[in-house]
């Protein structure tokens, strides 16, 4: 009787546990599911890939793409399948990162239980994780962010998980999965190299020899095939489609501000990470709110969760939040990949897992009778300071530019169009036959005013004519041209949506 008595609240939570899992779930996918099939338009950065896809087929894929894009190669092949069955449309062209991100969704629950031990860590990350609006929105885009989620998700599971199919095929697996990622995923170099570190310091076994004086190593034949499939397919890639890119050059410097300065001690260091910090967590990715003394909260609890999974010698958990992340920034440092919240996101998980394993950590500390009363209280109050701006956000839908189309086709189907930064995009729904009107005229971007009138394009022009262009004007530099069109009476109507514009304009001189 007595052990029954005592096995009963376990068997209730266990149930209850079971139950939050399923309704994590269920919510991810419903979220996933509505925002891939809500009708958004592409924006400029998928149209630019998009583009790709309508001109080429599987062996055009493999040269430098136009519209100075890359992205992995399976990646690429994998989104021209969808296209070549379905067509080119927003949803199919997402549709591939979209069922990826589905498959393993689940996963990132029993692999985060199986890098805590526990079963409320694992809870409240997949919580955080299924409902992140960046999680949500990047599973239904043409790019490959959320394939290198995917990925960290895949392999850290394999390594870690006791699901007996998986133990007993589990070099054949890691092998295969391994050399996916890498022609799949730009971060899965990153991913790998924890995972071998992983491999060797738990699977090579040491010995002395008979003379005690030299050291044999043990290596398993299993990490030996896995190792040669992952370098013989990354020697592979990298010399086929990374080696002597033409684009690498021009890419460092676009996105020179996202890389890390190589004094960390200097006051452009700490500027440089501060940033990081604020458009990562709070302005663009995690969107955790900034109230309540959240972020001093949330750096309280990162550095408990690492001092204590120091003090419990859980260097698995370690090795797989806080390693990714100081490889990712040294990568940075050297200029081989940008730090920038895109290009970062299969890092947050790995966070989400640090934070949270630093939450229940302090929930485990306390006397059992005062945790009985605050667990589910403080649980809560963290997944609404964690949650509020996603939920609040959802969908994600600032960028819509078909009723700017549909308001050209209506009123100026013939005019001539001036276009800033849309002009792939306009291309993409014209090529698709959605947009009539094809009389474009490409601009430079970023054109101060008295640039713009004199400016090859524009000064020929002696009718009116229309100007597409990024509603805030930041985007491509043309906010105080549209400030000095208005001030001189050039603008005859306008119309704008979201983040697009057009405008019927006057020339300067009839």
């Amino acid at each position: 009787m007595k052990n029954s008595t005592n096995t009963q609240p376990k068997e209730i939570l266990h149930r209850v546990y079971q139950i939050l899992f399923w309704l994590i779930l269920l919510t991810g996918i419903s979220l996933r599911f509505y925002q891939h099939l809500m009708g958004r338009s592409l924006w400029e950065d998928e149209a630019h890939i998009a583009l790709n896809f309508m001109k080429f087929g599987y062996i055009g894929l493999m040269a430098p793409l136009e519209n100075y894009q890359t992205a992995p190669i399976f990646f690429l092949w994998s989104v021209e399948t969808f296209c070549k069955i379905f067509g080119p449309s927003e949803v199919s062209l997402r549709t591939f990162p979209f069922i990826v991100s589905l498959l393993t969704m689940p996963l990132f629950y029993f692999m985060v239980k199986r890098l805590t031990g526990n079963t409320l860590t694992a809870l409240i990350s997949f919580l955080l994780f299924a409902v992140n609006i960046s999680m949500i929105h990047y599973a239904s885009e043409v790019k490959s962010y959320t394939i290198d989620v995917s990925v960290y998700i895949l392999i850290v599971y394999l390594l870690l998980t006791d699901n007996p199919f998986v133990k007993k095929n589990n070099p054949l697996l890691l092998s295969i999965a391994g050399s996916l990622s890498i022609v799949y995923s730009n971060a899965s170099v990153v991913v790998l190299f924890c995972a071998a570190l992983y491999m060797i310091a738990t699977g090579w076994s040491k010995s002395l020899s008979e003379n005690k004086k030299t050291l044999i190593v043990g290596i398993p034949s299993s990490q030996i095939m896995v190792f040669s499939s992952w370098l013989i397919v990354w020697l592979v890639n990298y010399f086929r489609f990374i080696h002597n890119h033409p684009y690498g050059e021009g890419m460092k410097q676009i996105w020179s501000w996202t890389f890390c300065p190589t004094d960390i001690f200097s006051k452009e260091f700490s500027e440089f990470i501060k940033a990081r910090i604020d458009d990562t967590i709070y302005t663009e990715m995690l969107l955790f709110t900034d109230k309540y003394y959240f972020p001093q909260i949330l750096t309280a609890l990162v550095i408990f969760s690492i001092v204590y999974n120091v003090y419990k010698k859980n260097w698995t958990l370690l090795l797989f939040t806080i390693l990714p992340i100081v490889l990712h920034l040294i990568m940075s440092m050297f200029k081989m990949y940008p730090f920038f919240f895109r290009f970062i996101l299969y890092l947050l998980p790995p966070f989400i897992i640090l934070v949270v394993s630093g939450l229940s950590a302090i929930i485990q500390l306390m006397p059992k009778k005062l945790a009985a009363v605050l667990t589910v209280p403080v649980c809560l109050l963290f997944s609404y300071c964690c949650l509020s701006k996603s939920v609040e956000g959802f969908p994600f839908w600032d960028r819509e530019i078909k009723p700017v189309i549909s308001y050209i086709n209506k009123n100026y189907p013939d005019k001539t169009i001036v276009v800033t930064t849309p002009l792939t995009l306009y291309t993409y729904y014209m090529d698709r036959g959605i947009a009539h009107n094809k009389n474009l005229i490409p601009i430079k971007w970023g054109l101060k005013p008295e640039e713009y009138y004199v400016n090859e394009v524009v000064k020929p022009i002696h009718n009116t004519y229309l100007l597409l262009y990024s509603v805030d004007g930041f985007a491509d530099g043309y906010k105080e041209v549209l400030n000095s069109l208005k001030a001189k009476g050039l603008i005859i109507k306008q119309f704008e949506y979201k983040t697009y514009g057009v405008a019927e304009v006057r020339p300067l001189v009839q």
